[in-house]
């Protein structure tokens, strides 16, 4: 059967009997009351029944849907809008969208490239790319070191084997006639050079005194012991006269040079310096040689051969020289016994004997004071290493780079000196220093002989300025092995006298024999405390202000040791004792405008999320005068795990880091002002620098009138 509108399907009457509970009772019914047997009429109304009802159930479904999509029509034509409408407004809002964030991507890639922007990843590949060529060079060196090192030596032992006794030969052949003629001119033999002098090379170089010149003094000695005794007396005291009057007359060019510095007002005077000599000798001895080498030939940059035995002759000679310096000596000794018993012999004959020599004094000995005992004799420095080790005296320090102290430079202090006035230096400025004088002196033997000694070091400032990051980038960078002799470390461990004693051997033996070493101190004005505080006294934060001072006298230019200390009071301490035991004093301040903005980028531009554009100008210049710890903090707090998955959906903004920032306390200019003072008032470098400052000023004052 057909239903009666079109595209309209019929179901079966099985199907309409289970939409309904009603009709299937009415199934149920009209087949009992027909009976088993249904005739062929009776099932045909039937079917009709149920078809003419599933139907009419359908036109009331369709006709309520028809009613519920004009109704919604009405209401969009109330709105004033309409589907389609809609959907094209949604579709321009998103290709617009799309559209832009297009073009963003596309002007964060050039700002990137151009460097404008900082980038969240920076790729590696080219960085390994370079330090793998690195380590290829170096292994390269090495080979050619070696077979550099392999060839010196062969060469030098072919030149001793060949012609070492030619030479030996004409060198005592020079030297003995230098005996003769002085015999033969004088009647003595000479005075051989020791070798300090030089030896012998100080007879071919002509710095030893002529016979001529020896028969001169000898006549003067003569005519000077017939003299009276009171002309003698008289040449005496006009010798030491001519002494004093030319120590007065370098007094008095000193006085006059300092006269001069001091008319000079307006620079800086620089003074002498002792590496200085050192780079000139280097950079004349490379004109000389390489400036104009052609190396065209030598591409694969090794030794040359001409070069590698020139040296090596020297070199030979040289020890030769000091071989037969010594058997010239003993040939020399044995000379003068001869022309001893010679004129003892005449002597003899003539009826005198010859006084005996009296016995000489007995020469001092060398050392002045006791040699001081080992307390830890027969233990290697392994053990030694253990020992403080395990009682947390060598710690380790957490992998740090110089580099990972962010600053920019002070590059209008210049201009502001030249105004009269006296700027506070920069991060960078601060990092450049402790290069020149902890990282380089450590790091380069050569240097640390060159350059003046720095036994200690101190770092002052506010707290979370970076002093610690200092002390571990100082150490990561040299390889030093760190001591750690802070009052509350070393507290309740090597107790007494005797157990103090042993832990300044032991700290002084293993750094010298492990250098380069760094003995450190937290809090460097607690060794010398005017008042101590009561939550300190348990740790005697006194306990090492008279052996340190001594650890630090002993200190050479053979020992690459250094006192570092950091402290945030300084004012709190004996100024002259503190001052007494640190050579240098460096000033960390809080970071200024630049080296703020470099680390807020730094910090906040690793994260992905954080869009490129981000105004980190107008947070830096808000907020002024926090530390480098205190930035770190506010970074790590806002930035959460949770924050950072949500930054694409919703951006960082300012306020958000300065709702967090405004929890902590910034420097104010009052305490850096009071580091400052103290620096100005109690080192001798800060005091000088004062002097000269208001010497300045005066000066500018006066011109202005």
């Amino acid at each position: 059967m057909r239903a009666d509108g079109p595209g309209e399907q019929t179901k079966s009457a099985r199907d309409v009997s289970k939409d309904s509970g009603v009709f299937s009772q009415e199934n149920s019914d009209s087949a009992e009351a027909h009976g088993k047997e249904m005739s062929t009429l009776v099932a045909v109304e039937l079917i009709q029944i149920h078809e003419r009802a599933r139907q009419g159930r359908y036109r009331a479904v369709r006709q309520s849907k028809l009613t519920q999509l004009k109704e919604i029509e009405k209401m969009s034509k109330d709105i004033g809008g309409k589907y389609q409408e809609a959907a094209v407004k949604i579709q321009a809002l998103w290709r617009g969208h799309s559209v832009r964030r297009k073009l963003e991507r596309r002007k964060t890639e050039q700002y990137l490239a151009a460097g404008l922007y900082y980038p969240s990843y920076i790729p590696t590949e080219q960085r390994e790319k370079s330090l793998a060529i690195r380590e290829y060079r170096h292994t390269v060196q090495k080979d050619y070191q070696r077979e550099f090192e392999e060839n010196e030596q062969k060469e030098k032992l072919r030149y001793l084997k060949v012609w070492g006794p030619w030479v030996m030969d004409d060198m005592t052949d020079e030297i003995r006639e230098w005996f003769v003629e002085w015999y033969h001119k004088t009647g003595v033999f000479p005075q051989y050079p020791t070798e300090e002098q030089g030896g012998s090379l100080a007879l071919i170089e002509g710095r030893v005194i002529t016979p001529q010149h020896y028969l001169e003094q000898q006549i003067e000695l003569e005519r000077i012991k017939r003299l009276p005794k009171e002309t003698r007396d008289k040449i005496k005291a006009d010798k030491k006269l001519e002494k004093i009057k030319l120590k007065e007359k370098l007094k008095q060019e000193k006085a006059k040079e300092k006269s001069k510095k001091k008319e000079i007002t307006d620079g800086f005077i620089m003074g002498t310096s002792s590496i200085l000599p050192t780079l000139s000798n280097v950079y004349q001895e490379y004109e000389n040689v390489w400036g104009n080498k052609d190396e065209s030939d030598n591409p694969l940059q090794k030794y040359y051969l001409d070069m590698v035995k020139a040296k090596e002759e020297r070199e030979a000679k040289l020890e030769l020289r000091k071989i037969v310096d010594e058997m010239m000596r003993l040939e020399l000794q044995v000379l003068n016994e001869a022309l001893e018993r010679d004129r003892a012999n005449k002597k003899g004959k003539k009826g005198g004997k010859g006084k005996k020599k009296g016995k000489g004094k007995k020469g001092k000995k060398g050392g002045k004071g006791k040699k001081r005992k080992d307390l830890t004799e027969g233990k290697t420095v392994e053990e030694l290493f253990e020992l403080l080790f395990t009682s947390g005296i060598i710690r380790r320090c957490p992998q740090t780079s110089m580099s990972s102290f962010l600053g920019e430079f002070s590059y209008s202090a210049f201009e502001y000196r030249r105004m009269k006035q006296n700027p506070l230096h920069n991060l960078g400025d601060l990092r450049n220093v402790i290069m020149q004088y902890a990282v380089l002196p450590l790091g380069s033997r050569l240097i640390h002989q060159i350059a003046p000694l720095i036994k200690s070091l101190c770092l002052i400032g506010p707290e979370g300025v970076g002093k610690k990051l200092l002390v571990n980038a100082i150490c990561c960078e040299v390889g030093a092995i760190l001591f750690d002799l802070t009052p509350s470390n070393i507290a309740n461990k090597y107790p007494g006298k005797q157990g103090l004693q042993m832990l300044m051997h032991l700290v002084e033996k293993v750094s010298k024999l492990l250098q380069p070493s760094i003995v450190f101190i937290d809090g460097a004005e607690k060794l010398f405390y005017k008042k101590i505080p009561k939550q300190e006294k348990a740790t005697d934060p006194r306990r090492l202000k008279v052996h340190l001072p001594k650890f630090v006298k002993s200190i050479t230019k053979e020992d690459m040791v250094l006192l570092l200390g950091i402290t945030e009071q300084p004012w709190a301490a004996k100024p002259r004792p503190l001052v007494k035991l640190y050579n240098k004093f460096i000033f960390v301040p809080p970071p200024d405008y630049a080296s703020a903005f470099l680390l807020w980028q730094n910090l906040l531009m690793k994260y992905p999320g954080v869009k490129r554009d981000f105004n980190v100008s107008a947070l830096v210049k808000v907020a002024a005068g926090y530390s480098i710890g205190t930035i770190e903090e506010v970074v790590a707090a806002v930035l959460t795990e949770r924050r950072t998955l949500n930054l694409p959906f919703e951006p960082l903004t300012p306020m958000e880091i300065l709702d967090e920032l405004m929890k902590h306390t910034p420097v104010s200019q009052a305490e850096i002002k009071k580091y400052r003072d103290w620096y100005d008032k109690r080192t001798p470098i800060g005091k000088k620098k004062a002097k000269i400052m208001e010497e300045q000023a005066e000066l500018g004052t006066k011109q202005r009138k």
